[in-house]
């Protein structure tokens, strides 16, 4: 007897994201406003935005359970983010803004890579926070530089229907260990006297 299909709004979409603390999205979002959109694009409200790391499309509980066991085995150290540029990506229709290049973010997409070998990731990346869809073409304002103190990464489970707003659930926060300070002797430990 044939089993029915699933269907695909069954199967939300699984994700791993950096999401800003809310003082930096109320700033990205003030930004925003100093835009000028066309009528008709989406602007997602300040606290759904987020830098995605990986997507990992439709996972049902158990590959999900996998998937948290796989990123609490990963030991990524926290940095500090820097946002310096926004604009409309043409080819998509996607207004973002993206971060200077950086190490501790480059670590961190590197070691989801390792740790999450089994599942599907993306090894092509272009990390950006999208500040609005359906956008053919914009005015953008110039952007600030914003610090982005990045202290966890995130299991996200969104459910993306076409008649109703997204829905986005975490399910696990991953903490980043602290800093490591190696100003005074790098690449040596320091001892008190």
């Amino acid at each position: 007897m044939p089993r029915d299909l699933p269907v695909y709004e069954s199967f939300p979409q699984a994700y791993v994201w950096l999401r800003p603390p809310e003082e930096l999205a109320r700033a990205l979002a003030a930004h925003r406003d100093r835009w000028w959109w066309p009528r008709g694009c989406h602007l997602p409200q300040p606290h759904r935005l987020h830098l995605t790391l990986q997507a990992l499309g439709p996972l049902d509980d158990e590959a999900l359970a996998e998937v948290a066991r796989a990123l609490s085995s990963l030991g990524a150290q926290a940095f500090d983010l820097e946002l310096a540029w926004s604009g409309v990506w043409s080819g998509n229709e996607v207004a973002v803004a993206r971060p200077r290049a950086d190490t501790g973010l480059a670590n961190l997409h590197a070691g989801l890579c390792r740790c999450l070998r089994g599942q599907r990731v993306a090894r092509s990346w272009s990390p950006h926070v999208t500040l609005a869809w359906k956008v053919p073409r914009a005015g953008a304002a110039p952007l600030e530089p914003l610090r982005w103190p990045v202290r966890e990464f995130l299991l996200v489970r969104s459910w993306m229907r076409p008649w109703e707003p997204a829905q986005h659930e975490v399910l696990q926060r991953y903490a980043l260990a602290p800093p490591t300070d190696t100003s005074c002797h790098p690449g040596r430990p320091t001892s008190v006297a």
